[in-house]
């Protein structure tokens, strides 16, 4: 009965811990707007949990979204930054595309931050394609650290990878097949120019080939 009492105990805490968590984050949510994604990781190595979210208008005509980060100072949640998301992730006009977002858009792990766009045409013999953009808080801000951009065929399977690493100074580029897992990839290694608009704060999110454009100089 001890051990039943103490984890009904336990589950009770946590509940409630789950709904003052919730409750916290929706302060920072405005009327009439919704949260359609939310990450959740120690992102300044204080043992603590912070929170990732992005925000939209409820009313879909409105093409809004937001980025916020929220870190726990003094135990409560407190923002530290908010990052507008360009409204050509909605993508509700254009025929045969999801919404760039519709992965979620957002992850922490191992302290880094990832923000990713998705492109997915289901029209036309142009597969799909995706970019990650990944950031490490250092010094009060958020830096730019790497990349990640994937592009695919959905006729041959033809695909293309980049992976950028800003610490590093290294790209890798990979040629593969998504289809026949026995074509041997090719992997190609060069060397990665730092970029200007290296912080979160700074940087604008691009879309198709713009993306690597702004990447790779």
């Amino acid at each position: 009965m001890k051990i039943i009492n103490i984890c009904l105990l336990c589950l009770v805490s946590s509940l409630g811990h789950a709904e003052q968590t919730s409750s916290a984050i929706q302060k920072f949510t405005p009327a009439q707007w919704e949260i359609i994604s939310q990450a959740t990781g120690d992102l300044n190595t204080d043992g603590k949990i912070d929170t990732a979210i992005i925000i939209q208008p409820k009313n879909l005509k409105i093409h809004n979204r937001k980025l916020i980060i929220l870190m726990q100072k003094n135990n409560t949640l407190q923002k530290v930054v908010e990052k507008s998301i360009p409204a050509w992730t909605y993508r509700n006009t254009e025929n045969c595309m999801n919404d760039a977002l519709s992965d979620g858009g957002i992850e922490i792990k191992n302290g880094i931050l990832d923000l990713s766009f998705h492109d997915m045409n289901t029209c036309s013999n142009w597969y799909g394609q995706a970019s990650t953009y990944r950031f490490k808080w250092s010094n009060a801000q958020f830096k730019l650290t790497g990349f990640e951009y994937w592009f695919a065929y959905k006729t041959d399977g033809k695909a293309t990878r980049y992976s950028g690493n800003f610490l590093t100074q290294k790209l890798k580029t990979t040629l593969y097949n998504e289809f026949d897992d026995e074509i041997q990839p090719t992997v190609r290694w060069k060397k990665l120019q730092p970029i200007s608009s290296a912080t979160l704060e700074k940087i604008q999110f691009e879309q198709s080939d713009g993306f690597l454009k702004q990447m790779i100089k």
